[in-house]
């Protein structure tokens, strides 16, 4: 049981903006949680100083006490990342939540890799998640994970180049979200930017974090 578990990491995505996640950490709050957020420049910062830069954060919030992490996006596949140095250091979070995180290749990331604007706007990360021998080397976590998931009917990047063939959040397909039958799997009803602020969503993350 992690019921007693009072801090959330929130580890944002490459294209996250503060607005996006400010109902996720007033909801939190409300309940008696302390929530830290990282962020990180894609445009300036190297993949690794990012993961450096990560791994120093979540060293001091862990330093505090037992913690819970939210890997939003890019940021889970960045939590992913340092599975192994966190649990070397038992520094690993309680439990987890990957949001929206593609697991492996993303289909969209592999079709606008080449685009200068793609790259402007998502630096190595984005090359990173294009890639599907560098994605099929980040481990999954080995601590209790919950992944959480929108499916959203209406159009998005995603649609314009894919069709509504199967459930995405208009930028991550469902099936690059989830990596067994066997996982603990939410959908929620939500595109892929205001996930941090779906409601179904954060009582979702809720309550995955209080069992």
């Amino acid at each position: 049981m992690h019921s007693g578990t009072r801090q959330i990491v929130f580890i944002d995505g490459v294209g996250g903006k503060r607005y996006m996640r400010g109902k996720f950490v007033r909801y939190f709050e409300q309940r008696g949680y302390t929530v830290f957020c990282f962020d990180y420049k894609v445009a300036s910062q190297s993949l690794d100083d990012i993961k450096k830069d990560l791994y120093v954060f979540l060293s001091a919030v862990g330093g505090k006490g037992a913690y819970h992490a939210i890997g939003y996006s890019f940021g889970g596949v960045l939590l992913r990342s340092l599975n192994a140095q966190l649990r070397e250091h038992q520094l690993q979070p309680a439990r987890a939540v990957l949001l929206a995180s593609p697991l492996r290749a993303m289909r969209l990331a592999s079709r606008l890799r080449d685009w200068k604007i793609y790259q402007v706007m998502t630096g190595e990360c984005g090359q990173f998640a294009a890639d599907d021998e560098r994605m099929s080397k980040v481990p999954l976590l080995d601590i209790p994970c919950a992944h959480i998931y929108g499916t959203w009917p209406w159009l998005g990047a995603f649609a314009v180049f894919f069709g509504f063939g199967f459930p995405h959040d208009g930028m991550v397909a469902a099936d690059e979200a989830v990596p067994s039958p066997q996982a603990q799997a939410i959908p929620v009803p939500a595109s892929h930017a205001f996930i941090p602020s779906n409601t179904h969503a954060l009582q979702a993350v809720e309550q995955w974090f209080s069992m």
